[in-house]
């Protein structure tokens, strides 16, 4: 589905499995895995039939962050632009792709589950922060890694960890670098559950994404949407789109209908995303 060594793509009924497949590397995001991840989204979510996307990783580690010896942080000797402007032009603009990339787990139509093992440091928390449902086995450990290695973190974690954390646990975890485990990240509501080891958080994941299939597509896509737009609207803005989405979407589809029937006959509903 997406031609890359390092990132692979498995489906099992309705849901889709983006896996980070450097387990060598123990996942560190290098310019082709994390070019990737906006490739992989697309296709599943444009497929016609996936319904929900599980994120996790192979080998010993969900992900150690960013590969710094893949030319994501570039040196004074290898710079070859004209000027230290348009060096920093370059170097912003990279920045910017891997902004986008992880910023397509947030956009994606597609509720999107993240499964941690190991550890998640860096730009690991960038890309989990990005997810709708974060869960991890009890070996899971975390960090805003960048302050320890002198940098502001700029992917993502900032803007979106104020959204899942309050804002003492955000400072002290973006400010001091530490390393949390999975203990504390479920107490600070940085992930759902614990599960005991990394094949059961994954069939956690995958018992999570099969409720989600089961329900109307199109609802569960149009509550995605709402609570996407609602971060930048004020609760009054939000409702009155909430309402015209509703009365556009849901109410004038099959799905709806099938509902009502199958409610009557006392049967599951055969949700068909129409």
């Amino acid at each position: 589905m997406v031609p890359s060594e390092q990132l692979s793509v498995e489906k099992s009924g309705d849901v889709g499995t983006i896996w980070l497949d450097r387990p060598e590397k123990y996942n560190a995001l290098s310019i082709e895995l994390w070019s990737n991840i906006p490739k992989a989204l697309d296709a599943l979510s444009m497929d016609g039939n996936t319904k929900a996307i599980i994120i996790a990783g192979r080998g010993k580690h969900f992900c150690v962050g960013i590969d710094l010896f893949d030319g994501l942080i570039p040196s004074k000797s290898s710079e070859k632009a004209p000027s230290e402007a348009i060096s920093n032009l370059h170097q912003l603009e990279g920045a910017s792709r891997f902004q986008r990339a992880i910023s397509s787990i947030a956009e994606c139509p597609l509720p999107v589950i993240a499964v941690v093992h190991g550890h998640c440091l860096g730009a690991g928390i960038d890309l989990i922060s990005a997810c709708d449902i974060r869960l991890c086995s009890s070996d899971a450990n975390f960090s805003v890694r960048e302050t320890r290695i002198g940098l502001v973190a700029d992917v993502g974690t900032l803007q979106r960890l104020p959204n899942i954390l309050n804002a003492g646990h955000v400072a002290e975890l973006a400010y001091t670098g530490k390393d949390i485990g999975s203990k504390r990240a479920e107490k600070i509501g940085l992930v759902n559950d614990i599960y005991g080891s990394f094949e059961d958080a994954y069939k956690g994941a995958m018992a999570i994404a099969t409720d989600i299939a089961s329900n109307s597509t199109l609802a569960v896509r149009g509550t995605k949407f709402i609570l996407q737009q609602s971060e930048d609207l004020t609760t009054e803005q939000s409702l009155l789109l909430n309402g015209m989405y509703t009365l556009m979407t849901s109410m004038k589809s099959n799905d709806l209908k099938e509902s009502m029937s199958a409610f009557l006959s006392k049967r599951p509903a055969e949700y068909t995303g129409t």
